[in-house]
């Protein structure tokens, strides 16, 4: 429920300090007087546009303040954001030149996204805008699914979250389809880099392995030839020249017979024996190593033709043969996604299917269950009416299948209200026979039984008796009295009669002070409430006829004294 309103430098208003009270609130006052200005500074409150031309000419800010009781949904909100503060909960919100928003919840910052979430629980405005939006029929579905209580409004939401599944398959499915062309395309290419870089079965480090044989066999005579020579000079014995190792033997001989004689001796023999028999191994090893050279440069040949097929593939994958077999890799990955998309479609196309079934089959109970919330909101708006003095208007809800083959939000058919309002007329669509009054009481009617489904505490009614007078009038007062008794009902009127039923009356009105202009509101009292009833009759109470007029209206609605 509001309970206090604080508004500063919005628009006409300078400083404005409201406290509001539960039943039936009424606001009045001269055309122009800056009653709607009030609900639009409520409006900002609760989250709607901001724009620095609300701010009140000379004034560097405006800043709205509000005290609410909570309600169920509102302390679920507050305590999950962490800004819950006992049993009231403020709003504020403030908006400077430069189009800067600040907003405050229970003294902590917060989001203008957090105030419009806070603000759709707290208070229902309800202006003659929203009486024209029944013209348009895609409005209609939502307010019968409301109408429908939690219940129905899980089965909409399992159609449309099937809709939601089914569309972004089909979404992918497209891409799939739209790119085969292309998938095709890089499949083969892929397939190609893959097979070629297999079919050549290269090793780790293979390339520097070969470039080394391949220098080795590329100086093969001139390795023979230095191997010659070193095993000639070591182990053969010519030209009266004893061999190299023949030399070496003959020495440590010697080197032993003279240890003998002098054991100072025997460490340096000891190495230097040491040091011939490494040569005498070293020798044999150089002749297994010559007797091993190739006798033909075919494995030359080999390793060239080798050598150029990975220099080939270098060009094309990588500098080295690591860096190929990681594009190896990565190309088998992707050439294997491309192939299961192929899959991935087909399975794609069955669970696409199978939504599509899922989604029928809960079209249909919501279109069952919209039938029978139909029949029952049929009566209802019929006996509201009848309430607005509209009591021979026939109303029904026509239901018009889609024609789409696809999944789709909302089910299987379009919703539209049909109403008669005369007798012997046919059913027509609101938007080509309701007047505007007529529109005004279809709206108090949707409005009346919404208010149980929807929780709002708190209902604003912004001259929404536009077209409407006479018995109606008082229907009109009659029923808004009504619904003060199970919400807050705020009304902004025109209507003398509308406002008598008011359990508490504000009056608006728009004076200069100095060379500004000021909007100021008063709570009236009783005698008050009689003089601006008979300002809304259009005379005053110098004129008794208005005066007695004014006193009855009261009178009738139980507020008059005695």
């Amino acid at each position: 429920m509001l309970n206090e309103l604080q508004i500063r430098n919005f628009a006409l208003i300078e400083e404005l300090e409201l406290s509001f009270y539960s039943g039936f609130s009424v606001l009045s006052g001269e055309t122009g007087a800056g009653k709607s200005i009030i609900i639009d500074a409520l409006s900002l409150l609760l989250g709607a546009r901001a724009s620095s031309e609300m701010i009140r000419t000379g004034a560097d800010s405006t800043r709205v303040s509000g005290s609410f009781s909570h309600n169920r949904i509102s302390r679920r909100l507050v305590t999950e954001w962490g800004m819950l503060e006992g049993d009231e909960l403020i709003i504020i919100r403030e908006i400077n030149l430069s189009g800067r928003n600040k907003c405050w919840i229970n003294g902590r910052l917060a989001t203008v996204g957090q105030l419009a979430e806070l603000g759709s629980c707290l208070v229902d405005i309800v202006g003659q805008h929203d009486s024209q939006s029944l013209l348009d029929p895609h409005g209609h579905a939502t307010l019968l699914d409301i109408y429908g209580g939690p219940e129905h409004l899980a089965l909409l939401s399992k159609v449309n979250e099937l809709a939601t599944q089914w569309s972004d398959l089909r979404s992918e499915l497209n891409r799939l389809h739209r790119d085969e062309r292309e998938r095709n395309r890089r499949i083969d290419l892929l397939s190609f880099q893959v097979e070629e870089i297999k079919k050549a079965a290269l090793q780790p480090e293979e390339d520097e392995n070969l470039t080394v044989e391949r220098s080795r066999l590329a100086n093969l005579d001139r390795i023979r030839q230095a191997l010659h020579y070193v095993l000639d000079v070591m182990g053969e014995t010519y030209d009266e020249r004893e061999s190299l190792l023949h030399s070496l033997s003959t020495m440590e001989a010697e080197l032993r017979r003279a240890s003998v004689l002098d054991s100072a001796l025997q460490p340096l023999t000891q190495r230097y024996t040491a040091l011939s028999l490494e040569l005498h191994d070293v020798y044999g090893e150089f002749r297994d190593y010559l007797d091993g050279l190739p006798a033909d440069s075919g494995r030359l040949n080999e390793i060239e033709s080798r050598l150029n097929l990975i220099d080939g593939l270098k060009r094309k994958y990588g500098s080295t043969v690591e860096e190929i077999h990681v594009y190896l890799k990565e190309a088998e990955q992707e050439l294997a996604a491309l192939e299961n998309a192929t899959m991935r479609a087909d399975g794609l196309e069955d669970e696409s299917r199978k939504l599509y079934e899922m989604w029928l089959q809960e079209a249909a109970a919501l279109t069952e269950s919209r039938n029978r919330v139909s029949l029952s909101l049929e009566k209802q708006i019929e006996r509201e009416l009848a309430d607005l003095s509209m009591g021979k208007t026939k109303f029904k809800v026509r239901f018009t299948p889609k024609t789409t083959e696809s999944a789709v939000p909302g089910g299987q058919e379009e919703l539209e209200f049909m109403m008669a309002p005369n007798v012997g007329e046919e059913l027509k669509p609101l938007a080509k026979i309701a007047s505007g009054g007529e529109l005004s009481r279809v709206m108090l009617a949707v409005k009346a039984i919404l208010i149980e489904a929807e929780h709002t505490p708190t209902v604003i009614f912004d001259e929404i008796d536009a077209g409407i007078g006479g018995r109606t009038a008082v229907s009109l007062g009659e029923k808004l009295r009504s619904l003060s008794e199970v919400r807050q009902v705020l009304c902004v009127t025109h209507l003398p009669v509308v406002a008598s039923f008011g359990t508490h009356h504000y009056s608006v009105q728009k004076h200069s002070q100095g060379e500004r202009t000021v909007v100021s509101v008063h709570l009236l009292q009783q005698d008050e409430r009689v003089e601006e009833l008979s300002r809304m009759l259009g005379g005053s109470t110098d004129q008794p006829v208005t005066f007695e007029h004014a006193r009855e209206l009261l009178k009738r609605t139980g507020f008059a004294s005695s």
